[in-house]
């Protein structure tokens, strides 16, 4: 679950969520609602692709020695 900040307006109260979110809180929701009010965390990071890790890996071999 991720985190979203509330930047709509104080009393609104979301039935499909069943709070009345604070301007300014977080909270953890299983999607962004969608109504423009909430602001999302950063992105997470993207996991590299196998690839890439074991390039990065020899890299770090190759400077080792």
């Amino acid at each position: 679950m991720r985190r979203y900040t509330y930047n709509g307006e104080e009393g609104r109260y979301y039935p499909t969520l069943g709070i009345t979110p604070e301007p300014g809180k977080r909270y953890s929701l299983e999607q962004n609602p969608g109504d423009g009010d909430w602001t999302p965390p950063d992105p997470e990071p993207t996991p590299e692709a196998p690839a890439e890790a074991a390039e990065a890996e020899q890299k770090q071999e190759s400077s080792d020695a």
